[in-house]
C-alpha cells in the first residue's frame, strides 16, 4: 500500500526554557508525565517570536510537546516522523526516548521511530534550540533568527516496499521529450536521499516490486525494475511544450511501484515541467536559447508569520515579483517546497543555496572552519537535504556553494571544492554557481558554472564613510532644506570592480547577485537624499544600464525583494532591526525602486 501520513501540524504545547543548563540535568521536558499546565497553547508550524510580545527577540532554547494517534504497525511496516525544518538545532523525542538530532535551520529531515511508535496514545516532544552560539552555518545570520518548528510535520508509516530517491530529467528528442525516471526500491523506507544497496529488493513472487508505472493524461508506460531494485526509464512525451517563465507549462506525472499481482505498493504525484538548462558561449541558455536572468534576491519574512511560509504570503510575493518584470530569484537559504511549487506554476527560475554565508578568518589564517570536517559535512548535509527537496522541480535552476566568504583563505579551496562535487553528485543537472562580494573571487570561478557578484557601490562606500548615517533636522524634506544639487551617483567603482574581474578571466559568466540601497518607506526627496526612496530608485536604474555594457554579466539580482527585519544593522536613525534595501516594504508596500526595476526589466524584453 502507498505510504500512510498522518499530519501532525495543529496546535503544540510550547515552553521557553530559561535555564537549559539546570534543566539537562534536573529537566523532564521531554517527559510524557511532565506537567504542561503552564505551557502555552501554539501552532505548528510556527516561531515563537510570533506566539506573544515577550518572546519578539527571544533567541535560546524552547520545548514543544503534543499527543497524537498512531495506528498499529505490521511487522513489515516502517515509521518516521518527518519534519519540513526547525531551526535551528532540534533534539527529538518519541514516548519519553530520545529518537534523533537534526542541526540546520533551513532543511527537511525525517527520523525513524518503528520501534518507539505504540498503537494508540503517542507523545511527541522536541527541543529547538536557536542560540546564536549554537549556529553553526550561518555564521553570520544578515536575517532575523527566528526559532520554532516553521514548517510541516508528520508521522509516515510505510508497509513493503517503497519508491526511494525518485529523480525526474526531461531529455529531448527530436519529436518532443523523454522523461527520464530514476530512483530505486527499499523495504518500508520513506527517507530522501540515496537508497542503500541493502535495503533494495527485488524479491520473487506476487507480493514483492516488480514493475514501476508512469502514467499521465490518460497514457501508461510500465517498466521493469532493473537488478537490485534499480529503476531507469525513458518514457516518451510527444509534442509537450516546454516549460519556461513565461510559459510554466506542468504535466501531471504519477510514478507507482507494483507487485506482480498489479497490487500498487506505493505511489507518487507530481507536476513536472519539461526545460533544458545550460551554459552555452557564456550564456545561460533555457530550451536551447540564451536567456537573460531578470532576478531579484529574497529573504523570506512575513509581518503576519515570520519565517513560516504561509501559502497567501508566498502568493502574495511571487506574484509581486512577476509584476516586476523578474523571470528569477534567488533565495537565500532552502525554502520551503511550497514555494517550489508556486514557482514552477507561477513562472519563475530559482537559484538556492545552503546558508554557508560570510564567514571570513584572515587571508593567512589556519585552523579554520573551513578545514574543521565537522564544518564542512555539516554544510554537505545540508546541500543534500535542499537538493532532495528541489530536485525534481523545473524552477530550480541553480545552487550555490556560498555567499561573500573570504575565498583568499588557503583553506578556502578545499572546503568549496568538496562542496561543490558534493552538490554536482547529488543533482548534475542544475548550474553551479557562488556569490562573492566585491569581486573577492579567488579560485571559487573555475569550480562553478556563472559567478555571482556582490557589491554596494553607491551605497556603502558613502554610508560607512560617514555620509548619511544619522538623520537630518530642519526641514520636512530634503528639497525644502535649501539643497538645490542632487545627491551624486557614481558607479565608476563598480566598473572598476568588474574590470579588475573580467581583466583576470575575460570568458567568465558574471551575475549581479547583490547591489541596492536602503530607503525609508515613503521619504522623499527633490535633492535625492541618502535613505530616500528617490535614491534607491536612482541607483537601481543606474546599475541595470551599467549591467548592460557588459556581455559577461548573464544576470542582475537586486537586493532585496522585500524590507525584512535584520538585527545586524546598525542603528542610527534609520535602520532599526529592518533592513530597508526592498523593492517593497515589509508589508509589501511598492516603494519606487519597485517600478525603476520594473521599468529595466521591460526594456530588456
Amino acid at each position: 500500500m502507498p505510504t500512510h501520513t498522518v499530519n501532525l501540524n495543529g496546535t503544540w504545547d510550547f515552553v521557553a526554557d530559561l535555564d537549559p543548563k539546570y534543566h539537562a540535568v534536573h529537566g523532564g521536558f521531554h517527559s510524557p508525565a511532565a506537567n504542561r499546565r503552564h505551557w502555552r497553547k501554539a501552532p505548528v508550524p510556527g516561531v515563537w517570536q510570533k506566539y506573544a510580545e515577550r518572546y519578539d527577540v527571544f533567541e535560546g532554547v524552547c520545548w514543544f510537546a503534543r499527543e497524537f494517534e498512531a495506528p498499529a504497525l505490521a511487522d513489515s511496516a516502517t515509521a518516521h516522523l518527518r519534519f519540513g525544518a526547525v531551526n535551528y538545532l532540534a533534539n527529538v523525542y518519541l514516548n519519553g526516548e530520545k529518537v534523533g538530532s537534526h542541526e540546520g535551520g533551513y532543511t527537511e529531515f525525517a527520523l525513524e521511530v518503528t520501534g518507539m511508535l505504540k498503537p494508540g496514545v503517542n507523545h511527541l516532544a522536541v527541543q529547538v534550540d536557536n542560540r546564536a552560539t549554537t549556529i553553526k552555518w550561518p555564521p553570520c545570520l544578515g536575517y532575523f533568527n527566528y526559532g520554532g518548528i516553521h514548517r510541516g510535520v508528520s508521522l509516515e508509516v510505510s508497509t513493503g516496499a517503497a519508491l526511494a530517491d525518485l529523480r525526474l530529467e526531461a531529455v529531448p528528442v527530436a519529436n518532443g521529450w523523454d522523461l527520464a525516471v530514476k530512483g530505486g526500491v527499499r523495504q518500508g523506507a520513506v527517507t530522501h536521499g540515496p537508497p542503500d544497496q541493502s535495503d533494495r529488493s527485488d524479491q520473487a513472487g506476487p507480493a514483492g516490486p516488480a514493475v514501476v508505472r508512469v502514467s499521465s493524461e490518460g497514457f501508461s508506460w510500465e517498466v521493469p525494475l532493473g537488478p537490485g531494485g534499480t529503476l531507469n526509464a525513458r518514457v516518451p512525451f510527444y509534442d509537450t511544450p516546454a516549460w519556461s517563465p513565461e510559459r510554466p507549462h506542468r504535466v501531471p506525472i504519477t510514478v507507482e511501484l507494483l507487485d506482480k499481482g498489479r497490487t500498487v505498493l506505493d505511489r507518487r504525484e507530481l507536476h513536472f515541467g519539461f526545460r533544458t538548462l545550460a551554459m552555452r558561449s557564456g550564456k545561460v541558455h533555457l530550451n536551447g536559447r540564451p536567456y537573460p536572468l531578470k532576478g531579484v534576491c529574497y529573504v523570506y519574512d512575513s509581518p503576519v508569520t515570520g519565517l513560516v511560509m504561509a501559502p497567501e504570503q508566498i502568493e502574495t510575493d511571487l506574484h509581486l515579483m512577476k509584476e516586476a518584470g523578474c523571470n528569477a530569484v534567488r533565495c537565500h537559504y532552502p525554502m520551503d517546497e511550497a514555494v517550489y511549487d508556486a514557482c514552477d506554476r507561477l513562472g519563475l527560475l530559482v537559484w538556492i543555496e545552503p546558508p554557508v554565508y560570510c564567514y571570513h578568518p584572515g587571508d593567512r589564517e589556519t585552523g579554520t572552519r573551513f578545514a574543521d570536517p565537522q564544518w564542512l559535512a555539516l554544510a554537505q548535509q545540508m546541500a543534500r537535504e535542499m537538493i532532495a527537496v528541489a530536485r525534481n522541480h523545473p524552477s530550480v535552476a541553480i545552487y550555490s556553494i556560498g555567499n561573500e566568504c573570504n575565498t583568499a583563505n588557503p583553506e578556502a579551496e578545499a572546503f568549496f571544492r568538496q562542496l561543490a562535487d558534493t552538490i554536482r553528485d547529488a543533482d548534475p543537472t542544475r548550474l553551479l554557481s557562488y556569490a562573492a562580494l566585491y569581486g573577492i573571487v579567488g579560485p571559487i570561478a573555475d569550480l562553478v558554472d556563472v559567478l555571482g557578484i556582490n557589491s554596494y557601490w553607491g551605497w556603502y562606500d558613502k554610508i560607512w564613510a560617514g555620509k548619511g548615517l544619522a538623520p537630518e533636522v530642519g526641514g520636512e524634506e530634503a528639497g525644502v532644506r535649501g539643497q538645490v544639487e542632487r545627491e551624486p551617483i557614481d558607479l565608476a567603482p563598480m566598473r572598476r570592480m568588474l574590470d579588475e574581474v573580467l581583466a583576470k578571466r575575460q570568458n567568465l559568466a558574471l551575475l549581479l547577485t547583490e547591489f541596492g540601497a536602503d530607503s525609508v518607506p515613503g521619504s522623499r526627496s527633490a535633492s535625492r537624499d541618502l535613505w530616500s526612496e528617490d535614491y534607491h530608485a536612482d541607483l537601481l536604474r543606474g546599475i541595470l544600464a551599467l549591467a548592460k555594457e557588459y556581455p559577461q554579466i548573464v544576470g542582475t539580482f537586486p537586493f532585496c525583494f522585500t524590507d525584512y527585519r535584520d538585527p545586524s544593522k546598525v542603528h542610527n536613525g534609520y535602520w532599526d532591526e529592518l533592513n530597508l534595501k526592498g523593492l517593497v516594504d515589509y508589508r509589501r508596500n511598492r516603494k519606487l525602486a519597485f517600478a525603476a526595476v520594473a521599468a529595466g526589466y521591460r526594456a530588456e524584453s
